[in-house]
Order: C-alpha cells, then structure tokens, then sequence
C-alpha cells in the first residue's frame, strides 16, 4: 500500500509538474492581439481577416486574440469614448507583444496610446489617411500598411468604359466627369482627401459632395446627372435616414436605392460596393492588407526585427467586382478580364 501510495503521489507530481509547464509555455508564448475598428460581420473585416489566416494559420508557437470596436454601429462621442476604454482595455489584458491594428478608428481610439510602448510593437493596416495625426511617423514601435484607393485603376477603368460605351455617356466635345458621393465619416473624409489630390486628367474630376443623411443623399443622386457622367461611392454606413431620425440606414437598402434611381453609372471604390448592390467596383484588396500586417507581425517575432527597420508600405493590389444586372440594365461594356477576375475572387454578382 505504501508502495502504491508513493507511485501515486509520484504520478500527481509529474502531471502537477506537466501542467505547471504547459501553464508557464502558454503563459510565455509570443502574443499578437488583433484590433479591428469595425465588427466581425463587416463584409471588409472579415476578408482582412482572411488575409490574415493566410499567414498566421495553423501556427501555434504564438498566442492570437481578436478584439471588435464594432464602431460602424455608432457614431456619437459617447460610444466612441467606450469603445476606446474597451478597446485598451483588451491591450492592457492581453499584454501583445504585437498589436496589429486595423482601420482608422483603431490607430485614433486606441493604438497611438502605446507610441513607443517599451513592450508593445504597433503593425498597422487600413489607414485612409496620414499616420502623423496618431505619432506614428517618429514612432520607434510602429510599422504597417496604409490604405490607399486605386485611383489609377480607377480612373483606367471609367475610360475603358466610356470607350466601349460611346455616346451613352455624354456628348464626344468634353471631358468624362466624375463626382465621389460620400457620408461624413472619418474615412469618408480621408477618402477624399487623398481622392481630390489625384491627377485624374483626361477626365474632368468635379470633386466631393457629402451627404449627412440619407434624404440628402438621395437628393444629391437624382440632382447628379447635371454634374457628372459617374458617380463615384465608397463610404455610406454611418448615414441616418434623415435630421430627426439618427438610425442608419441598411447599407444594401442605400445602394440597391441608388443604383435603381441613379440617371449616371455607380462605381464602388470599396470592393464590397457591389455586393451591397452597385454595378462595378475596383477597391483595395483586404486580403493584402491582412497579409503584409501578418508578415511583418512574424518578422517582428520571429526574426527579432526591430519594428523601426520595417519599412512602412502602401497598398498595390485591388479587387474589381461586378454586378451583371446593373450592368445590362444601363447597356454598359467592360472587358472580359474583369469578369474573370471578378469571378475568380467571388466577387461576380447577378
């Protein structure tokens, strides 16, 4: 019985031992903590996140959370506020060694706060605009990939187009005019900013309209053939129906509503346009976006590479999408390639 009882208490020792050790290497592991501006079921969100497991998949020498602002859903000072405790908060208990953030809101809520963190190494991914505004510029911590809409693709794709569309499009004595339609929301913003510093010659861009609400929105579509033979969209999740009514307006409802009523083509600078319902988008790739945040995540753990030797990039790949229905409804040609490329990233819609 002794015997037994000393084997016992051996047997107990080693698997306390075992787990202390399992606790400790766990405990130990490299962390990396995504935050995400927006919600896990934001069409964009998710196919970063795609990016993302492409490279980080199946790994588990690493620890790797997730955190959602969700701040699509709101956009009163109040809740931002919140967000922003919650989300540093998440920083705070996770303790990352890298904390790969994702879109504006995450960088202004949340990640500037840890601007040479002596133990937090920033990647960021999905900047509209300039880092300077969040320090990221003379940061010894921070590295990432900025956001940049395609224009020149853009602007290749409305003179195919209007080529292969001929008078359709307007009168052969002027320009092809384009006018970016927009809600007031802070990507929106630096969307246009960046958009309206463009060279966009031979076509005659005529600025940016934004729409505070819904009622203002339809009334800038059905006014907008006087001032454009396109209409450029991106941003319009953070528009409420109207001044009395501050719900937002379902993102499919909006553009399902200004594709059917709009007297000029749509095209999307968000991949994700058409899926809401516009007839042909060209926007930046999320998948790249998620990828070049997770190889330098890697590189940064990994190879022990100092984060300021970690040359900031900027965005080269985009997805183009179509809709098949809006396309024959306005009688419009696009080359063959961009249906198989449409197609071949799921991205070709009905």
């Amino acid at each position: 019985m002794k015997k037994y009882n000393t084997v016992s208490l051996a047997m107990a020792f080693f698997f306390l031992l075992m787990t202390a050790f399992v606790i400790w290497v766990n405990y130990n592991k490299p962390r990396i903590l995504v935050l995400h501006s927006y919600s896990n079921d934001y069409i964009w969100t998710r196919e970063v996140n795609t990016g993302l497991d492409r490279i980080l998949e199946g790994q588990s020498w690493f620890s790797l959370r997730y955190h959602y602002m969700k701040t699509k859903l709101f956009k009163d000072k109040d809740s931002l506020r919140r967000a922003s405790i919650a989300a540093r908060h998440a920083i705070e208990k996770n303790r990352p060694d890298v904390l790969i953030a994702i879109d504006d809101y995450a960088q202004k809520l949340a990640a500037k706060y840890y601007v040479d963190h002596p133990d937090i190494n920033i990647v960021f991914a999905g900047v509209n605009g300039s880092i300077e505004p969040y320090g990221y510029d003379k940061a010894n911590n921070v590295t990432g990939i900025l956001e940049r809409k395609q224009v020149h693709a853009l602007k290749e794709v409305i003179l195919l187009i209007s080529r292969n569309s001929g008078e359709k499009l307007g009168r052969k004595d002027r320009k092809i005019r384009a006018l970016f339609l927009t809600d007031p929301a802070l990507s929106g913003k630096r969307d246009s900013d960046y958009i309206n510093s463009f060279d966009w010659e031979p076509i005659d861009y005529r600025g940016t309209i934004f729409a505070d609400n819904y009622e203002e929105w339809k009334k800038c579509v059905l006014e907008i053939q006087e001032r454009a033979d396109f209409l450029l969209v991106s941003g319009y999740r953070k528009l409420p129906y109207s001044e009395k009514n501050s719900k937002f307006v379902p993102p499919e409802t909006l553009m399902e509503w200004t594709e059917a009523n709009s007297p000029i083509p749509i095209i999307g600078m968000n991949f994700f346009n058409t899926n809401d319902g516009a007839m042909l988008s060209v926007g930046v790739s999320p998948y790249e976006q998620g990828e070049v945040a997770a190889r330098m995540a890697l590189e940064i753990l990994s190879k022990k590479k100092r984060t300021r030797d970690i040359p900031v990039q900027t965005s080269q790949q985009y997805v183009i999408s179509l809709r098949k229905s809006a396309l024959k409804r306005r009688d419009l040609k696009v080359p063959k390639i961009f249906e198989a490329f449409a197609r071949a990233t799921n991205n070709y819609f009905d």
